[in-house]
């Protein structure tokens, strides 16, 4: 009788990256265009304020980040967070986190209009799946919102994180 030698099981090493196929890779972009088009419609809302500490924004590139992670982009603002990342099977998301305390100050009415462009933005107009499964909405307590935004801007700027204003609009 031969002695079969036992195999050991080979480990395959561990990776952030992994492959999608080409029509992944098309709804990621469309994902990516949408996320853009949304940032810009919150920038719209935050025009509409006279304090600049409504109209101030911090726009992280967590590409650049050190610390990688599954995060893309980073919207912060007062009454919103929009980020783009990506899942641990390569599908984009675009997560909306609004805070409590911009709610009960100004009202739902901003975060509505807010919110009905962005489901827009990601809607599909022809019965094909497209991009809808990509949006998220996340609701959180207003303290763990605004200590992330006045952090990020009283940090300041550095290689991956911008702080900008928007200028108001005019009457």
């Amino acid at each position: 009788m031969k002695a079969q030698a036992r195999s050991q099981k080979t480990v395959q090493p561990q990776t952030q990256f992994v492959v999608i196929n080409e029509q992944q890779v098309l709804i990621n972009k469309e994902v990516h265009k949408a996320y853009n088009l949304i940032v810009d419609a919150a920038l719209e809302q935050l025009r509409k304020f006279d304090l600049a500490k409504y109209r101030t924004y911090a726009t992280v590139d967590h590409l650049k980040n050190e610390y990688k992670s599954n995060m893309i982009s980073e919207h912060l603002n007062y009454f919103w967070n929009i980020t783009l990342s990506n899942s641990k099977d390569g599908r984009s998301f675009i997560f909306i986190d609004l805070g409590s305390e911009a709610l009960e100050r100004f009202g739902s009415g901003l975060t509505n209009i807010f919110l009905r462009k962005a489901y827009e933005l990601t809607q599909s107009h022809d019965n094909t799946t497209g991009i809808e499964y990509a949006l998220r909405i996340n609701f959180r307590e207003a303290d763990q919102h605004h200590n992330f935004f006045y952090r990020r801007v009283a940090e300041g700027e550095n290689n991956y994180v911008s702080i900008a204003t928007v200028d108001k609009l005019e009457s």
